[in-house]
């Protein structure tokens, strides 16, 4: 729909106008942009504190988890230590004890090995007393043996002794080092986890204090959003107001345009009947002629065409002003109907019924035109008709008064001839007659006289009737040679007038063809640009793209509208263009010579542009269409833009609500998350300090199990020493008695025994201290 720029009258408002009539829509749309990149910043700024409280929540449980897991490890090498110290000290004290338990089983061993070889002793002393000495020297090397093993074993159980309470001690001093380890791990994960709780408070404090940003910047933005919505809401009543003011400009120039149109009906119908009088003014006087053919008949019927054809001009110019009057009610009829849609209520009633009633007078206006042209046409051939047949009759009447003047003077040859041949006969019959016949000659002579008389007075009466035939004849050529002047004269310059309108109106069409050329082309890169600009603002809808839409789209309309005018222009110059070289074309069959052939160029000229007009006409009126339709897609789709932004808006200050929410929500959770770390690296590093205890308490008491078990092999050692001293002592005490006995033997076998008897004792008491060599060496080992 054509849209047209109209100066709105200046109405004095009492009232404070709204916030949008008093700043300018860029402004606002720029004053909303900037709202809408608040709310976002907003938004990123809540997001980014929220993803920072997420990331600080994770640190925070990432460090609570490596303090628990390095708690756990210390917890783990406390135990290991504590199993490890456990384990050496339960070897230690085992081996202290297999080492002990081996030596008091030596111990028994030898002491048993003893009493039976001192029973053995005893029994050899009482069996072989022969064989005491070396029974003797046998039991001291085996008491020696036992005496050396002994200490071996006891070296033996102070080396396991002094191995278990090293083991124990290195196993105390490991447990303390995995206890420091646990305490420094404990401490470490106290540290990272009061560390990642401080930074967890600060994330949480920085996420509260985003958090409150963003909701400020969130409410900011809401007000904002509300601010622009109240604005979008008074510039909706704003656009609604103007809808109404411009339905209602609608209306009037409507109502205008059906005045404009009936009158122009009014004088086209004037037209039309003065185009009827002048037709039968034109008819009555071909009539006239045609009963009577004289040059007053003549010059009046010539001057009836002539005002027939001048009342055709003027219907036909007539017709054309209903026309362009009707299409312009027609377009105006239109707008009104369409503005009528953007409105409602009585004024939207109000422009539907103008415009309708505008577009009836223009449906009425056209019919009107068609009918007057009709009457034109009728006109302008019976002025055609009537000058033709003016012409014609002028032309009759110089022929006529030839022929009168031919005849008049044919007479008076011929009343020459009678006298003459009069003269003759008189002569003849006078000289023929004679003497005799002068009486009769006489009377002949004077009946010749008198016919000669009459023939004179005949000739006279012939050359005086000759000489006013002549006068006439002379009189009607020279008043037919003026009004053929005059007619010529007349037909010149009509024929020139004629000719200067075709050039004239060749001349206006040309140039209204190159202007409407140039809106055409303007029209197509206006609606170009209008399909550009509302194809990026349905892409992109932004508050340029929305203002750059809405300026392409009423840029193309004011194109459109001046398309729209430039053609109508050009059709109704194409159109007196086109009438014009008709004209002239018809008129270069009146004349001959150059004039004939200028003017019938000027016809084909002013014919040819003319019809270059028409589809100039055409193609603006096309380009027109399309632009106005450009524009007001473009201009829909920066409405649309700007409902969308709206709703961003909102939907933006709605995310910014949620992102501060969020934002909380996360610096509670790290919060929680810090307290839960520090909490869980507490209970972790008291669990350390327990394992560490623990470790301790269990290294402590294989400490004091292995001192108990030193203790009781040194006890063990002391009564083995004392007993190997017991038993050297009764070994001894047993070497003495052998030695005795031996002694008593020798003096007894010296003075009893014979020498072979001496070598039977001596081998018996060989086999005997071999026989207690094997028992004590059976009882050293073990």
């Amino acid at each position: 729909m054509v849209t047209r720029d109209f100066r709105e009258p200046e109405v004095e408002n009492p009232m404070e106008p709204p916030r949008i009539m008093i700043k300018p829509l860029p402004e606002i749309l720029d004053e909303m942009e900037g709202n809408i990149e608040a709310a976002a910043e907003a938004a990123r700024r809540a997001e980014e504190a929220a993803k920072a409280a997420r990331g600080a929540a994770g640190d925070a449980t990432t460090a609570s988890k490596e303090a628990a897991k390095r708690a756990e490890e210390a917890r783990k090498a406390g135990e290991t230590a504590a199993a490890t110290a456990t384990q050496a000290a339960a070897e230690a004290a085992a081996k202290a004890e297999e080492t002990a338990r081996a030596a008091r089983h030596a111990a028994e061993a030898a002491v048993r090995k003893a009493e039976e070889a001192d029973k053995g002793a005893r029994e050899a002393a009482e069996v072989f007393k022969k064989a005491a000495e070396a029974a003797t020297k046998t039991s001291r090397e085996a008491t020696e043996e036992a005496t050396r093993e002994a200490e071996e074993a006891i070296k033996a159980a102070r080396e396991a002794s002094a191995a278990a309470k090293r083991v124990s001690e290195e196993a105390a001093q490991r447990a303390e080092e995995a206890s420091a380890l646990a305490r420094e791990a404990a401490a470490a994960a106290t540290v990272s986890a009061d560390e990642a709780a401080r930074r967890a408070e600060e994330v949480a404090l920085k996420a509260e204090e985003t958090a409150r940003g963003a909701i400020y910047a969130a409410e900011e933005a809401t007000r904002k959003a509300e601010e622009v919505d109240l604005a979008a809401r008074e510039w909706a009543a704003a656009t609604t107001r103007a809808a109404e003011e411009a339905a209602a400009r609608a209306e009037e120039m409507a109502v205008a345009a059906k005045e404009a149109v009936e009158k122009a009906i009014e004088a086209a119908n004037v037209a039309g009947k003065q185009a009827d009088d002048s037709r039968q003014a034109a008819r009555a006087a071909l009539a006239e002629l045609a009963k009577q053919v004289t040059a007053e008949t003549a010059a009046q019927t010539d001057e009836a065409g002539r005002n027939a054809k001048r009342a055709a001009a003027a219907a036909f110019h007539a017709a054309e002003e209903v026309d362009r009057k009707a299409e312009s009610a027609a377009m105006v009829g239109e707008e009104a109907i369409g503005a009528a849609t953007q409105v409602s209520g009585r004024i939207a009633e109000m422009a539907d019924e103008a415009g309708k009633d505008a577009k009836k007078a223009a449906v009425a206006g056209f019919v009107t035109a068609d009918k007057i042209r009709k009457k034109a046409e009728l006109a302008d051939i019976a002025g055609d008709e009537a000058i033709e047949e003016a012409a014609k009759a002028l032309h009759k009447l110089v022929s006529r008064a030839g022929e009168l003047a031919k005849a008049a003077e044919e007479a008076g040859l011929k009343a020459e001839a009678a006298a003459r041949q009069a003269r003759e006969a008189a002569e003849a019959a006078m000289i023929a007659a004679g003497e005799e016949a002068a009486a009769k000659a006489e009377e002949v002579k004077k009946a010749a006289a008198e016919a000669v008389s009459r023939a004179e007075e005949t000739a006279r009466g012939a050359g005086y009737v000759a000489e006013e035939a002549v006068k006439k004849a002379s009189e009607v050529e020279l008043a037919a040679r003026e009004t053929g002047a005059l007619v010529e004269k007349s037909v010149k310059a009509d024929v020139a007038k004629i000719e200067r309108l075709a050039r004239l109106a060749k001349r206006d069409v040309e140039e209204a063809t190159k202007a409407a050329i140039a809106v055409a082309k303007q029209s197509d890169e206006s609606a170009k640009v209008a399909r550009e600009a509302r194809n990026e603002a349905i892409k992109s809808p932004t508050i340029e793209t929305a203002k750059k839409a809405d300026e392409a789209g009423k840029k193309a309309k004011r194109a459109a509208a001046a398309a729209f005018h430039v053609a109508g222009e050009v059709g109704r110059k194409a159109e007196a263009a086109a009438a014009a070289g008709k004209e002239a074309v018809e008129a270069a069959f009146k004349v001959s010579g150059k004039i004939a052939v200028r003017v019938n160029e000027a016809g084909i000229g002013a014919k040819e542009a003319a019809t270059a007009g028409f589809e100039v006409a055409v193609n603006t009126r096309k380009s027109a269409e399309v632009a106005d339709l450009a524009g007001d897609e473009a201009i829909e789709a920066a409405a649309q833009a700007l409902h969308y932004m709206v709703s961003r808006a909102e939907e933006l200050a709605k995310a910014a609500m949620a992102a501060a929410d969020a934002a909380t929500k996360a610096s509670e959770v790290a919060r929680e998350a810090a307290e839960t770390a520090g909490k869980m690296s507490q209970k972790v590093s008291e669990r350390a300090e327990e394992a560490a205890r623990g470790a301790k308490s269990i290294a402590a008491e294989a400490i004091r199990k292995a001192g108990d078990m030193a203790e009781t092999m040194e006890k063990a050692h002391q009564d083995t020493v004392a007993e190997v001293g017991r038993f050297s002592a009764k070994a001894e005490e047993g070497l003495r008695l052998a030695n005795e006995a031996l002694e008593r033997l020798k003096g007894i076998a010296s003075r009893l025994l014979t020498q072979w008897e001496a070598v039977v004792i001596v081998l018996a008491i060989t086999l005997a201290a071999a026989m207690l060599g094997v028992a004590l060496a059976s009882i050293a080992s073990p």
